[in-house]
């Protein structure tokens, strides 16, 4: 199974608490692209609304989730049509601190 694949599967399994399905299939993710040789992905992320009230909470768990794959080494969200998406954005990269 190549990284782009184990983390497909693995983004299976974020959950929207609110919607009770998982990111993948409400197409909250897309534009993924994975350097195989040097374990970096990048992803956006698009929250079910512009307010999402689990905006920042999904977005963590998103990260957290692609970054428990062996074979990974960083990983960049992008944030986009979400009201706090800079700051979302600010504190995931703190995350990697």
């Amino acid at each position: 199974m190549s990284l782009k694949e184990k983390v497909m599967e693995k983004l299976k399994t974020v959950y929207d608490p609110e919607l009770r399905e998982d990111v993948v299939k409400l197409k909250l993710v897309y534009d993924l692209d994975v350097d195989e040789e040097n374990g970096v992905v990048n992803i956006k992320f698009r929250p079910t609304v512009e307010n999402c009230p689990v905006g920042l909470q999904l977005a963590i768990a998103i990260k957290k989730a692609i970054l428990s794959i062996d074979g990974v080494k960083k990983v960049n969200v992008k944030v986009e049509n979400f009201i706090w998406a800079k700051e979302t954005e600010k504190f995931l990269k703190a995350l990697d601190e």
